[in-house]
């Protein structure tokens, strides 16, 4: 009875949509969209614009390209892999040769789309393409590659991608560098978990990752410690008023990040073999929060609320 349920689940037309979703990432781009939209908004000094929507686009169709990129070097794996049945490799929707159409099209157009923006942005986009590449394809593949994984991610989504947005607007030398200290710390922050619901898996195919590497326990510690080090960073800068903090945001918002660090303590708390429900409700509840906490920070630093 259930296999013939589950059966006429995958065969429905909604969950086959979905999947394509699925595929090239869509849950994901919001994942980006957060630091791009800061970036943006500091810069711009405006909390929406054309440039802020289309800028967005862009680092979608990017997103997308490279998890058609991960699913195409990742089909041995994924086939063994029960949570990524969704792949459509896997499933045998799309051949090979497709994928590899999909990925190019989605490559081109993204750098097409890029050229309506400056240099600086076009080589925050050829360095997020780079690391795409580095990260997945041999002999690089530094997602297998424990410590490099870790950095890799923090460069592309805490760096690169809040960095092309601040180049829209401003030149790209003058970014606020401890600010962005602390977007790097925090989705690392979220990141950590991600690796290490994965160890038992990967220990058992021999994955080599930086979670694999010092264990569960202590990835879920060292996502605990980004948090606590984006907080300080924060903290520091409105206390010192380096931009673009200062003691007025200090005082309104400063609260919010004490708080985080015990949300983030709460629900994700260090255990040995985190279960994939326990970091995917948690993630979503901190990332939700941290969220809520930057869009009133931003709304502050543009003075649209009448406090003093």
């Amino acid at each position: 009875m259930e296999s013939q349920i589950f059966s006429r689940l995958i065969n429905n037309k909604l969950f086959t949509q979905l999947t394509w979703l699925r595929f090239i990432g869509f849950e994901f781009w919001m994942v980006g969209f957060t630091p791009f939209f800061i970036g943006f908004v500091v810069s711009a000094e405006k909390l929406y614009d054309f440039d802020l929507f289309y800028g967005f686009l862009v680092m979608a169709i990017l997103t997308s390209s490279t998890f058609v990129l991960n699913h195409i070097y990742d089909l041995e794996l994924d086939r063994k892999n029960p949570r990524k049945e969704f792949s459509l490799l896997v499933r045998g929707t799309l051949t090979m040769k497709q994928a590899w159409f999909l990925f190019w099209f989605l490559q081109l157009t993204c750098i097409a789309l890029s050229f309506r923006f400056n240099t600086d942005f076009l080589l925050c986009i050829a360095g997020l393409t780079i690391i795409s590449f580095l990260y997945n394809v041999a002999p690089f593949r530094f997602k297998s590659r424990p410590g490099l994984d870790l950095v890799s991610n923090g460069l592309s989504l805490g760096f690169l991608i809040p960095l092309s947005a601040w180049s829209i607007n401003q030149p790209i030398l003058e970014f606020p560098r401890l600010y962005f200290v602390s977007i790097f710390c925090y989705l690392l922050a979220l990141y950590c978990p991600t690796m290490a619901v994965d160890v038992e898996f990967d220990r058992k195919f021999g994955i080599q990752t930086f979670a694999t590497k010092v264990g569960a326990a202590n990835t879920m510690k060292l996502s605990w410690f980004f948090t606590i080090l984006g907080v300080s960073t924060l903290l520091i800068s409105g206390f010192f008023e380096i931009f673009p903090w200062n003691h007025k945001l200090l005082i309104w918002t400063g609260w919010l990040l004490l708080l985080e660090i015990i949300i983030h303590y709460h629900y994700l708390p260090i255990y040995s073999r985190p279960s994939y429900h326990t970091v995917a409700k948690g993630s979503i509840i901190l990332a939700t929060f941290e969220a809520a906490a930057t869009f009133l920070f931003l709304i502050i630093f543009l003075d649209l609320l009448p406090i003093g």
